[in-house]
């Protein structure tokens, strides 16, 4: 079964499937949650395997009604799946509590790489403003994974094979 979460009703179009609030973690009680984009082409050609993660925040603060689809558009034309991660926000959280939830997002999504046909060697990370600097961080700092965690999540990598950030 896919990780939970909804099909959203509303699509704009059939060029594309969205799971709405996948969680991928949760924190002192809240969860944390993530949208994903899945390329559904009208021509019949399949997702390329690999995946764009869209660091949702603006001045650190990030929430569902923020994802905005028209981010998601070009990467899905060209067969990628997004992935738009909602992370804990300021004043609640520092920023560096926020970079947790954003290794736990990548661990979480390489973790059901086979879920969701993806490639975890294939991941790409992208956003702006304070996404931007999340995507910067994400890919001068992600972590190996501890092999012996407890948590099958944390044994994964949060390291990103590519990053785009716009005004971070």
């Amino acid at each position: 079964a896919l990780a939970i979460g909804f099909i959203s009703a509303a699509m704009a179009d059939d060029s594309y499937r969205r799971i709405e609030d996948v969680i991928y973690g949760r924190k002192y009680g809240t969860a944390l949650t993530l949208d994903v984009f899945i390329p559904t082409p009208a021509d019949g050609k399949k997702p390329n395997g690999a995946a764009i993660v869209f660091a949702v925040s603006g001045g650190f603060y990030s929430s569902h009604e923020a994802i905005n689809v028209g981010f998601c558009t070009e990467f899905l034309k060209r067969g990628y799946t997004v992935f738009t991660v909602v992370h804990g926000s300021q004043p609640k959280f520092t920023i560096p509590e926020i970079l947790d939830d954003m290794h736990r997002a990548l661990q979480f999504i390489r973790s059901r790489a086979q879920e969701y046909k993806i490639d975890p060697n294939r991941i790409g990370i992208c956003g702006g403003s304070a996404g931007g600097h999340l995507s910067l961080m994400q890919g001068t700092a992600g972590i190996q994974g501890n092999p012996n965690a407890k948590d099958p999540v944390e044994r994964e990598s949060s390291r990103v094979q590519a990053v785009a950030c716009f005004f971070p």
